[in-house]
């Protein structure tokens, strides 16, 4: 059985025709258990990445200096931390390169990161292909920061929804509306558009003519600027502010919150 939140997404999507459902979105489930092969995984060790690829962050030393945390600074280690894998296997998405068969999001730190604007150099969005995967697990130690991390595996379920839910609607009882009020409280959706993005013009945010900056020796296809999914903190532990929602493109991630 689905996890209740994604049972309500199925309710009203049901209120519509086949043919109306055009658009498949996926959300996990960690009350399911994945296949024995599948990669889904929040935190943990990722698969198919070797030393020399794993993203850096220079600057960690500056950023734990400043969240009060060098304790978990270590000179020797500057490599971001793994936060998840999405494998993509059954999976197309806009933002995803077509030889891609696993997407990993990295971060300079969870507990503490600066991530809070487009372009940032604190992400890193990595694509693997089946010949890298085939690597297997990494076998290393995890940066100190993330080895006591609880690790989480989870399946993806797959709703099919009207396109035009991502659209504005002025009836908020109307079937539409009720179906995308249920897909927004969603802990993470992976496909669509993104859900609740500041305008431009908000004094808040931080985002306008900002062009994504790619770390550097990223291993892997390139994915394209183009969102992928988004997430909240039920989904993975990372700090993301108050509330804060990360949104995901095939190049990178930033987050936004009520802060």
């Amino acid at each position: 059985m689905a996890a209740p939140y994604i049972a309500e997404i199925q309710r009203f999507a049901g209120a519509f025709r086949d043919n109306e459902r055009n658009l498949p979105l996926y959300f996990p489930d960690f009350g399911v258990p994945p296949g024995g092969d599948s990669l889904n995984r929040v935190f943990g060790p990722p698969v198919g990445l070797r030393d020399s690829d794993w993203p850096l962050y220079p600057q960690l030393g500056e950023l734990l200096a400043g969240a009060n945390q060098l304790d978990a600074f270590d000179a020797d280690d500057l490599r971001m931390e793994h936060v998840f894998t999405i494998d993509l296997r059954d999976i197309r998405l806009l933002g995803a390169p077509p030889r891609a068969r696993a997407m990993m999001l990295f971060i300079s730190n969870a507990n503490a990161n600066r991530a809070n604007q487009n372009g940032n150099v604190e992400t890193a969005v990595v694509f693997l292909s089946e010949e890298e995967l085939a690597r297997g697990p990494y076998q290393g130690p995890l940066p100190r920061r993330s080895q006591d991390r609880r690790s989480r595996q989870f399946s993806l379920i797959q709703v099919d929804v009207p396109g035009d839910v991502f659209d504005l609607h002025e009836d908020e009882e109307s079937p539409i509306a009720l179906l995308h009020d249920a897909i927004w409280q969603a802990p993470a959706r992976i496909g669509g558009c993104p859900i609740w993005v500041r305008d431009p013009s908000d004094p808040k945010d931080f985002t306008a003519d900002r062009r994504p900056r790619l770390p550097p020796n990223l291993p892997g296809p390139r994915g394209r600027n183009s969102f992928v999914m988004q997430f909240e903190q039920r989904f993975a532990n990372v700090n993301l502010g108050k509330q804060g929602v990360m949104y995901v493109s095939g190049v990178g991630a930033y987050y936004q919150s009520y802060d």
